[in-house]
């Protein structure tokens, strides 16, 4: 259905209706916007219709009471009751308002299919939640909600869960009761910046998750020698984000991974930075698009696995400890279009020759204290639009090479040294002044300023919101 959905929204911008004002790095559609016209004459209809209304926007003063479907945009301290009980979807924008008016407001939501209460101020969900037979979308993300009630295995109809960026950090037993479930999304941020190797919290799923067998996207759970084994039950998975994983059931983890056909989204993290991962007796998981290694690497290699992954268009690798040179090993994967080395590499240069990555759209070079020169030759990373520098603090130069990729139209530069700004303002000014847009952000920059980087970094990952990447998406 997913697919199915994904071809509706492709005819609707064929079409006009829509238009991509945003795509992710491997040219999906991110962001839409609606023309004001097509905009209005679509309110007017919905309205007609009673499929649905936009409480806030202009016109919009009240409430129709038959309306199906309810987005409040803004003002909603000013509707004290929802009358209508033919309610299916209720889509929460304004942020201003207190949790007692959710909680008050929910008493209407008794045959409710669609219910987003995203960045919503409330700790806990509502006790009519877990009476709502119907529901099959759910969103509590960017709330402070802590707990997952046990009640909810009353939602048997339940599709989609998304605890992103809240505080759940465990998921009760009767989760797994939950069979319907396509989509679960939950972790808890503790580096928006994905600098660390625990940026995202571990969450405990303490169900049998084989019953799960509809389950088509999973980020992020807590691994245990249990949990890996019952994974191959899932064959319908699409992406999947593990952590705490162990070499002592690294190959038990990789055989349920290959038991999933279509898996194409892969976040991977050691339990600590002392454990090692040996990959190099794995099989390739053949549809894989997106890879988040988190770990030190057997041998301070890049795994020769790696260049089986023939669709890979995204990789992430951090703290591997590698010990040579990652780049010749990473350039025969001629479909990347984004990779993240993040304190991978603990040498002292990296060097693109001419010919290597002609698809990469955006590279990040992260945390790697001992780098301190990147020689780029002419003729690589053809299709280059962003680059991100971040915490090279023994790069003093500006990499001469750059001033050969014409199509670099992004730089962002964090944590540099600043013999290195001085000189990308000055004498090293030449090799970047085609690029237009070019960000400096110090470590002593506001908070603001990291945050903006660091949440563009994650939407270019996950989209969504994203993440766009959260690693969900």
């Amino acid at each position: 259905m997913e697919e199915v959905a994904e071809c509706y929204l492709m005819e609707l911008t064929q079409r006009s209706l829509l238009q991509v004002t945003e795509r992710n790095a491997c040219g999906r559609a991110r962001t839409f916007v609606m023309h004001d016209l097509v905009r209005e004459v679509t309110s007017i209809i919905a309205k007609r219709e009673k499929f649905g209304i936009a409480y806030g926007d202009a016109g919009t003063t009240q409430v129709l009471h038959e309306a199906r479907r309810l987005s409040i945009q803004r003002g909603a301290k000013s509707l004290n009751s929802l009358a209508s009980s033919r309610l299916r979807s209720f889509i929460l924008f304004d942020t201003e308002i207190p949790s007692s008016w959710i909680y008050d407001i929910s008493s209407s939501f008794r045959l409710l299919r669609v219910l987003c209460l995203r960045f919503a101020s409330i700790e806990q969900m509502p006790c009519v939640v877990t009476e709502l037979y119907n529901l099959r979308y759910l969103d509590f993300s960017h709330t402070k909600v802590k707990e997952v009630p046990a009640s909810f295995s009353k939602l048997v109809n339940l599709q989609v869960l998304d605890l992103r960026f809240s505080y759940v950090d465990e998921l009760p037993l009767e989760i797994s009761m939950l069979t319907n479930l396509r989509h679960l999304h939950v972790f808890v941020v503790h580096d928006v910046q994905q600098r660390s190797l625990n940026c995202f919290g571990s969450t405990k799923f303490l169900g049998n998750i084989c019953h799960l067998k509809n389950l088509q996207a999973l980020y992020t759970v807590s691994a245990n020698k249990y949990l890996v084994s019952q994974l191959g039950n899932l064959t319908l998975m699409r992406g999947l984000g593990i952590m705490k994983v162990q070499q002592s059931f690294i190959e038990e983890l990789w055989n349920s991974l290959t038991k999933m056909p279509n898996l194409s989204r892969l976040l991977l993290f050691a339990s600590d930075m002392d454990e090692i991962l040996n990959l190099k007796m794995l099989r390739p998981l053949p549809n894989l698009k997106l890879l988040w290694l988190a770990g030190k690497l057997d041998g301070g290699m890049v795994p020769s696995l790696f260049s089986k992954f023939e669709k890979l268009t995204q990789l992430k690798m951090d703290w591997s400890g590698l010990k040579e040179d990652p780049i010749s090993s990473l350039s025969h994967m001629l479909s990347l279009v984004n990779l993240c080395l993040n304190g991978a590499y603990d040498g002292e240069q990296l060097t693109f020759c001419a010919g290597w990555f002609p698809k990469l759209r955006s590279l990040q070079l992260v945390d790697m204290e001992h780098l301190n020169l990147i020689e780029i030759e002419g003729g690589t990373l053809m299709s280059l639009h962003t680059l991100e520098l971040t915490g090279l603090r023994n790069l003093k130069a500006v990499p001469e090479g750059i001033k050969y990729i014409r199509t670099l139209d992004q730089m962002f530069l964090t944590d540099m040294s600043n013999e290195f700004i001085e000189r990308l303002l000055g004498s090293d000014h030449h090799i970047v002044q085609h690029i237009p847009d070019i960000r400096n952000f110090g470590s002593s920059d506001t908070q603001e300023a990291n945050n903006f980087i660091s949440l563009e970094y994650l939407a270019k990952k996950y989209g969504t919101g994203a993440l766009k990447y959260s690693p969900a998406e």
